[in-house]
């Protein structure tokens, strides 16, 4: 088959009638609007106009035509006969800003609510945490290096680049924990491979996340705000066939997306469609049209972050906002994913007084003081976990940057995090202790996500929630 030129714009969203050809992008400003459509297993970027000429030409029985959508009083109103000629249109393609979520909110679950960031790119953990006493380290850091002048002190062995600063609190509460050599066993040193080996947690033929997992094993219940992602894209780790998770870029901008002017008297008519077609179908309609009204409800609202909470200006910062924004609104939320991206820095990683490094470190430190502060008494109920593909390996290169390499560290945050303690272990870093000059890899990063599935968030099914992996003594880091 030969694809068809894609040069005439007819009506927006029918093409999302078609998943098996066209699928969104999730872009959620409508001025970069675009969608993927697959023709004989090529993929690729279209405009919704283009889609549309592309279903229409393929498909041209299977369009939504009928007089009574175009010519309705008072504007285009959504007839029965319409939406489900063909194939259901549904509230995927309506609320494409929204990833389609299907339901509404899940019951308040006694677990805490887990914050996940993945720091994209590959995270220095040496940079972030300094062995001064250890000379090979020292020596093969040079000026990147975190001694005890440019870092405050955890253990009489380790320091905390200066830069971290707004996280001193925290530790000093035994709230923050701090996990050493942790990685996935089988890391590969690639971006791509390792992030989703990461977020799946499991052998490479399982296609869900660990996340997803969890969410599925855990109980029954559904609701669209069960679990989100802070981003463009519902990230690898919510991955699963038991429900549909959420993603949105800001608070701010998630909003019914259709060609429909009066969105408002759009909701009240898909309202009375999906009532008529009844059964389960009717009631999971309701329930989404009464999330998105709801998010409607507190996207007017002013935030004002709580106790003075001053976030970073950043996408960062506002991630963060946003997410104890939905905390707040008591939508059932139990998971929150974010991306951190930045870390890799092949070059001019600077030093613990300036640089790449030292500016991420301070707005992600930054970000997540305002964070607890905000959130008040409820961070006791919240664990903030960090994880990365890949650490960097110990020696500067040449570029004054670090390269891929194996071991790495976590940081785990929240009111029930057995904090003020490092955990793992950390040879002294001569070159018989390296794996081909990288930090070993002593602890699976699997280990401590583990005893927070288990404690904090209170599902005891490992072995569906990290299928192939054995929990080993725990850590007692939750």
């Amino acid at each position: 088959m030969t694809t068809p030129e894609l040069d005439v714009s007819l009506r927006r969203g029918e093409a999302l009638l078609h998943e098996d050809l066209i699928t969104p992008l999730h872009h959620h400003d409508e001025s970069h609007n675009r969608l993927l459509a697959t023709v004989d297993g090529t993929t690729r970027v279209v405009t919704p106009p283009q889609a549309n000429e592309l279903v229409t030409t393929l498909r041209p029985n299977q369009r939504i035509d009928d007089p009574a959508v175009a010519h309705a009083p008072g504007g285009p109103r959504v007839g029965r006969r319409g939406l489900f000629r063909g194939s259901l249109i549904g509230l995927g393609g309506l609320l494409a800003a929204s990833s389609a979520p299907r339901y509404s909110f899940a019951a308040d679950t006694g677990r805490d609510l887990l914050v996940c960031v993945f720091l994209r790119g590959g995270f220095d953990g040496l940079a972030a945490i300094g062995l001064p006493d250890d000379s090979y380290y020292n020596n093969l850091r040079g000026s990147a290096r975190v001694s005890d002048s440019t870092g405050f002190s955890l253990t009489s062995k380790y320091v905390m680049n200066k830069n971290f600063n707004a996280l001193k609190g925290i530790w000093n509460d035994n709230q923050l924990a701090v996990v050493l050599g942790s990685g996935h066993p089988d890391v590969q040193r690639s971006h791509f491979e390792d992030q989703d080996l990461c977020e799946r947690a499991a052998k490479a033929n399982v296609r869900s996340g660990w996340i997803g997992r969890h969410i599925a094993s855990s109980s029954t219940a559904s609701g669209t705000f069960r679990a989100i992602t802070i981003g463009d894209r519902v990230v690898l780790s919510l991955a699963t066939n038991a429900y549909q998770s959420l993603a949105m870029s800001s608070v701010d901008t998630f909003r019914l997306n259709s060609a429909w002017n009066d969105k408002d008297k759009l909701v009240r008519d898909l309202g009375t469609v999906y009532a008529d077609a009844g059964g389960e179908l009717a009631t999971q309609a309701k329930a989404t049209l009464d999330a998105v009204t709801s998010m409607n409800t507190i996207r007017e609202q002013t935030y004002n972050p709580a106790n003075g909470a001053d976030y970073p200006d950043s996408n960062w910062g506002r991630g963060l906002k946003d997410i104890a924004r939905l905390a707040k609104a008591d939508l059932g939320m139990e998971v929150a994913c974010i991306d951190y991206g930045g870390w890799d820095m092949h070059q001019n990683i600077g030093t613990p007084g300036g640089g790449q490094f030292a500016n991420l470190a301070s707005d992600f430190a930054k970000g997540i003081a305002a964070f607890r502060t905000d959130l008040g008494s409820r961070w006791n109920s919240v664990t903030v976990v960090t994880m990365s593909e890949f650490g960097r390996r110990v020696e500067v290169n040449g570029d004054g940057g670090t390269d891929h390499g194996h071991g790495n560290l976590m940081f785990l945050m929240g009111g029930g995090v057995n904090g003020g303690k490092v955990y793992g272990t950390m040879p002294t870093l001569s070159p018989d202790n390296l794996v081909a000059g990288d930090v070993p890899i002593t602890t699976d990063y699997r280990q401590p996500l583990a005893e927070v599935v288990s404690r904090r968030l209170k599902n005891d099914k490992l072995t569906e929630v990290f299928p192939g992996f054995s929990p080993g003594e725990a850590l007692g880091v939750a």
